[in-house]
């Protein structure tokens, strides 16, 4: 996956304390803060999933978000395409809890979020 001048190379701790790399964006639509997270393509899908609340913690911290607009949005690569998920989670206070995801199929959202990974080469030029 070629991610643009949007992601940066960003290091955070995963669920056992192991500093990990993966490509973050934020970007604001719609009254959201919308951080998506990209990991490379050597870690299992599960990645991702297995350190969501560790991971939400330190970036709603790191982009110094409010937890009611955050969402954490995973772009995940396959032979099928890109798929973005998007990370719920119950926050107490400002830990997040109970992590669970869903597909984004909404056609607005899903566009306005693949125009930043993958902008039109008009919008590049």
């Amino acid at each position: 996956m070629v991610m643009n001048s949007f992601f940066v190379d960003t290091v955070l701790n995963n669920r056992l304390g192991q500093p990990v790399s993966l490509s973050v964006c934020h970007l604001q639509f719609q009254g959201r803060d919308y951080v998506m997270v990209a990991a490379p393509t050597q870690h299992a899908s599960s990645f991702v999933g297995k350190n969501a609340e560790p991971f939400a913690f330190q970036l709603r911290e790191r982009f110094e978000l409010d937890a009611r607009r955050f969402e954490l949005v995973e772009v995940r690569e396959t032979a099928d395409g890109l798929h973005l998920y998007r990370w719920r989670f119950e926050w107490v206070g400002n830990s997040p809890l109970s992590a669970r995801s869903e597909e984004i199929v909404s056609p607005v959202l899903r566009a306005a979020l693949l125009d930043v990974i993958e902008p039109a080469p008009a919008a590049i030029a």
